[in-house]
């Protein structure tokens, strides 16, 4: 078990000390946990200021009190209050009637201004007022920030109540079209793995980045926390208050419930079968599904208005097809069956080894979840939350099966997980006009894959590791397992001075990994067909080990990050407010790889040296200004600075080729027994790879610039226009050092390459792009009806442009499935993978009763643009070595080549339904093909029943109502890892001295054949729930 080193643990006792000792502090991370109170107090006659009026505003679920008392200005600040409500705020002064304002809720992180005109004590009324909503004009509203309240996250749709459900709400969120639980999100069109999740503002990330979803664990697809446990969500895109960072992309944070006066309690659960799926578009019933769900929660109070606990658990059960057979039994069918026939008959008469079937078959996906919270306020300028949750979770991960490829049932693996987290946080007032917020937190994420077999991966497939068929052990988890332990120190210091908020602060974590990672313990063998398979000679294999007397010993660094800001949020005047900070984060890694000597002679990399200590250097600028009390202009610029996922750090650790050997070699004679796998060739025959990083590498981070109008219109609508603009300014980027170019061109004009030295077969190199842009502009509508109607509305348009994107776990993969146009080591900026141009949402909600029922009723409709793919062309044209990364070149007529499987009515026609026409004579643009638009409405009811001994509800979901209503509609089609290649490079015609292209499979040119169909999200689901609370 991986433990933070002494020497790092002696580090985090000194800031420790620091922190709790002087109270001051940042986050380079941190998001906000509470919400803050600010106005005016005049004298209701003259509008003249009032100081010294104390201020009194009190949590009545818990009866914690804040106070504040009015400066010479008139003006009180309360910055530490509790999300959520209701507050009753009362302003006394001797001479005066008090003033009182009632049921006032406060959101995440909001600032709400509540003012107050007092009437001299000759006037005999006191004042009430009942507040209204979260208001749309405020002066802390500056970039672009939502939150979603308990009632939202209640009567919204969901059917496997996860944080995505409602993290998509927010227009700059998309949904990766692929993926069949829904989690794997992108916000503005940037990169999945820079987003970042917190509960209670502690980091809760994946901070290796593994995970799709970016949770720890996330790779069981189990949910970080339950939903039961959450108050409140937010979501940040362009926060300009200085304490939230962290990301490039957004991030979301998750504020937990606490206990009250009173005891509440629920319990709750759901069972869902195949029945509560539909047949999908091809009126085909579902294999085996089967999900339960089950929980609890309880809260109340241990000592009234000082403790309060709260205890939450819940169990999640769930089995679900993949989608996909070989045999025609489900919706997406592998489009080459009789191979897949071929190549497991071969499997099972020769090496006695049983593939598995050809039809589908379920995936389990297990979780456990437990949360524990205590709130004990110690006094009026003290209280203190502990809080622990638990997640235990595993799940059957099948990867890669579409119309284009199949994975053999015992070729997926196990994964499982158990993370454990504790937080303390102590909010103290020092005084009238001083806070702190004091956080420690430490996490323990424990990952180990299992497979369902011990035999040599086999593939299928002219393209290395993008198989057509796959079997043996899934070949990155013979030797798989990750150890992540996390201390978190987080201190902020606020102070009001006049009209000035200022906030000082540290933010610091400190990590330690044990991965291991040996891709191909057991051989991987790849043959181009089923037939060169039978005759037994491999084009490629390869196998890692680890060095020494442990072939399993895995790898082991720390890494720390450590920061500094300084922000001031000032009250210029009535209508303008001014929010201005700067932050320093210092990523560092005290450990160093291994020296590989023959890599630094041959290519002058050093491979023990890291990029560790460059301090970075955030500025930003927000505002808000008030027109009048019904429109206001907000926005700001600024920088906001991410993290790589720390497993791209982790190649550099072990990849050196000293602690670990990465062989591969061709034309290999196929070995089945998985213990005796070949290591040793004649010299010339095998070659060894090693990943690097360049010294300089400098993590992600961009300029981000907001600006937005918002207004109340007539008849209670509110509107709010925004636009957003993201430059990159580092961003990363993989090159290959052992290819250099050859001075030859390919027969389409692109560049040839050669290896640099034939001993090594790749130098994956992760370095720094500048190149990338993300325009994002979203309209937002919203009306509440007194009878109990809600009605928002939202459109988001997004141009997003990248130069290159990391989107797998290993340095070869990231470099080898570039899709690139020629030039290999400079990157060219184009369409990202995760622009969704145009995306609609729209929400309806009513509550309403029927005598003895309270009923709720919700809607959430989304409309969206397909995603990018690009299409390629096998045959590896720039001769680098692979197959996976070269862009289709499109001839100005079909007549301009020797067309093979195909013919030239077929290739225009497929031309025009990718959208290539554009393209004849050149290589094509990488992403420039687009899915189909994407519909899908989801409904929710729920029904309280009038049972006097518990509060009894009836829960009814169903997630793509469309698709119930029309089984042709609401289908979600996607191309596997957004890339096709639907043509092979076959080198040059003798006779006509024309380029061959020949059709990767039969069909391949035909309209739609690229596409897969997400098979669960295409279908209509429903469940029901019944709950009982007291």
């Amino acid at each position: 078990m991986a433990r933070l080193s002494r020497s790092r643990v002696r580090w985090a006792s000194t800031v420790l000390t620091v922190v709790l000792a002087l109270g001051a502090a940042t986050a380079a991370i941190a998001q906000e946990t509470t919400a803050r109170l600010f106005g005016a107090v005049t004298m209701k006659s003259d509008q003249s200021p009032l100081p010294g009026v104390s201020v009194e505003a009190i949590h009545v679920p818990t009866g914690t009190r804040y106070t504040a008392l009015t400066q010479a200005n008139g003006r009180y600040t309360i910055l530490n209050a509790r999300v959520g409500g209701p507050y009753t705020i009362t302003a006394t002064i001797s001479g005066f009637r008090p003033s009182t304002q009632k049921d006032i809720s406060l959101a995440l992180g909001e600032g709400r201004q509540v003012n107050f005109g007092l009437d001299l004590e000759s006037v005999t009324e006191t004042v009430v007022v009942t507040a209204e909503g979260t208001p749309l004009i405020s002066p802390d509203r500056m970039g672009s920030t939502s939150a979603m309240a308990e009632e939202q996250i209640k009567t919204l749709p969901t059917v496997r109540r996860q944080l995505q459900d409602f993290a998509r709400l927010n227009p700059y969120v998309g949904v990766d079209a692929s993926d069949q639980t829904g989690t794997r999100i992108s916000v503005a069109g940037k990169n999945n793995r820079y987003n970042t999740i917190q509960i209670d503002g502690a980091v809760n990330n994946d901070l290796f980045g593994l995970a799709d979803t970016g949770t720890p664990g996330g790779q069981t697809d189990a949910q970080p926390i339950s939903l039961d446990a959450i108050q409140e969500l937010q979501v940040v895109v362009s926060p300009f208050d200085i304490k939230q960072g962290g990301f490039t992309g957004g991030g979301i944070n998750a504020i937990t419930r606490g206990g009250t006066n009173e005891f509440h309690g629920s319990a709750y659960g759901s069972l869902r079968d195949q029945s509560f799926v539909g047949d999908g578009p091809l009126d085909r019933p579902i294999s085996d599904f089967d999900e339960d769900q089950y929980g609890f929660r309880i809260g109340g109070p241990i000592l009234r208005d000082r403790l309060f606990f709260f205890l939450n658990g819940e169990m999640n059960r769930r089995e679900a097809p993949t989608g996909v057979s070989a045999d025609g039994t489900t919706t997406t069918v592998f489009n080459d069956p009789a191979a897949a026939e071929r190549f497991r008959n071969f499997l099972i008469s020769r090496y006695d080894y049983d593939p598995g079937g050809l039809g589908d078959f379920g995936q389990k996906t297990d979780s456990d979840n437990a949360f524990v919270r205590l709130d004990f306020n110690v006094n009026e300028s003290h209280n203190a939350t502990l809080r622990h949750n638990y997640v235990d979770a595993a799940r059957d991960v099948v990867g890669d099966r579409s119309s284009t490829r199949f994975r053999f049932p015992t070729g997926i693996y196990a994964i499982a997980d158990e993370t454990n987290s504790t937080v303390l946080q102590v909010n103290s007032v020092f005084g009238s006009s001083s806070f702190n917020v004091a956080r420690v937190g430490y996490q323990t994420i424990r990952d180990v894959r299992d497979t369902p077999v011990i035999f040599p991966t086999v593939d299928i497939g002219p393209i290395a590791r993008q198989p057509q068929l796959s079997a043996g052990t899934e070949r990155f988890s013979g030797a798989n397992s990750l150890d992540q332990d996390i201390l978190e120190i987080t201190d902020d210091f606020t102070f009001v001075k006049g009209n000035h908020t200022i906030t000082v602060g540290t933010h610091n974590e400190i990590f330690d990994f044990k991965n291991l990672f040996l891709s191909d313990f057991y051989g991987w063998y790849r043959f181009n067909t089923v037939a060169d398979f039978e005759a037994g000679i491999a084009a490629d294999y390869s196998i890692t080990f680890a060095n020494g007397a442990d072939p399993r010993r895995p790898t082991a660094f720390g890494a720390e990050q450590w920061g500094l800001y300084v922000g001031d949020n000032w009250r210029v005047n009535d209508k303008l407010t001014l929010s201005l900070g700067v932050r320093a984060d210092m990523p560092r890694i005290p450990d160093s790889p291994a020296r590989n000597q023959a890599v630094y002679d041959t290519f002058g990399i050093d491979t023990s040296d890291v990029p560790s200590g460059d301090v970075t250097v955030s500025p930003r600028l927000g505002f808000n200004f008030a027109i009048d009390p019904k429109q206001q202009v907000r926005g700001g610029i600024g920088v906001f600075a991410g993290r790589t996922p720390f497993v791209w750090i982790s190649n550099a650790f072990g990849g050196t080729g000293i602690e670990t050997t990465s062989l591969s070699a061709r034309n290999v004679p196929f070995n089945p027994d998985p213990f005796n796998q070949p290591k040793n060739f004649p010299p010339g025959s095998s070659a060894v790879s090693v990943d690097g990083i360049d010294p300089d590498f400098e993590f992600p981070r961009v300029w981000r610039a907001t600006l937005a109008y918002d207004r109340e219109l007539p008849f209670g609508v509110r509107g709010s226009l925004e636009g957003m603009y993201t430059e990159t300014i580092q961003d990363v980027y993989y090159m290959n050092m052992n290819k250099v170019a050859t001075g030859n061109v390919a027969f389409d004009g692109r560049p040839t390459y050669t290896n640099v030295a034939s001993g090594f077969r790749d130098i994956p190199y992760m370095t720094n792009t500048s190149l990338g842009r993300q325009t994002n502009v979203t309209l937002q509508l919203e009306k509440r009806f007194d009878f109990g109607l809600a009605l928002t509305g939202s459109y988001a348009w997004t141009d997003a442009k990248a130069g290159f994107e990391g989107t797998s776990s290993r340095a070869i993969s990231n470099w080898q499935f570039h899709a690139t146009r020629g030039d290999i080591f400079s990157p060219e900026l184009s369409r990202s993978f995760w622009e969704i141009e145009d995306r609609f949402n729209i929400t309806a909600s009513q509550n309403f009763r029927t005598g003895p029922l309270a009923h709720n009723v919700a809607l959430f409709y989304t409309v969206q643009s397909g995603t990018p793919y690009s299409v390629m062309m096998g045959g590896d044209p720039n001769r680098d070595g692979y197959s996976s990364n070269d862009l289709l070149y499109v001839p100005n007529n079909a007549s301009d080549i020797v067309l093979q499987g195909a013919t030239a009515a077929e290739f225009d026609a497929f031309l025009a339904w990718t959208g290539l026409d554009a393209y004849r004579g050149q290589v094509v643009a990488r992403n420039s093909s687009f899915t189909p638009w994407n519909r899908s409405l989801d409904f929710h009811y729920d029904v309280e029943l009038p049972i006097s001994v518990v509060r009894t509800q009836l829960t009814f979901d169903v997630l793509n109502l469309i698709n119930l209503i029309d089984s042709e509609k609401g289908i979600i089609r996607y191309v596997s890892n957004q890339s096709y290649t639907p043509l092979n490079y076959q080198g040059i015609d003798s006779a006509s001295g024309k380029p061959i292209y020949r059709t990767a499979f039969n069909g391949a040119l035909g309209e739609g054949r690229a596409f897969s169909i997400n098979d669960l999200r295409s279908r209509w689901q429903f469940k029901f729930g019944l709950r009982l609370s007291f």
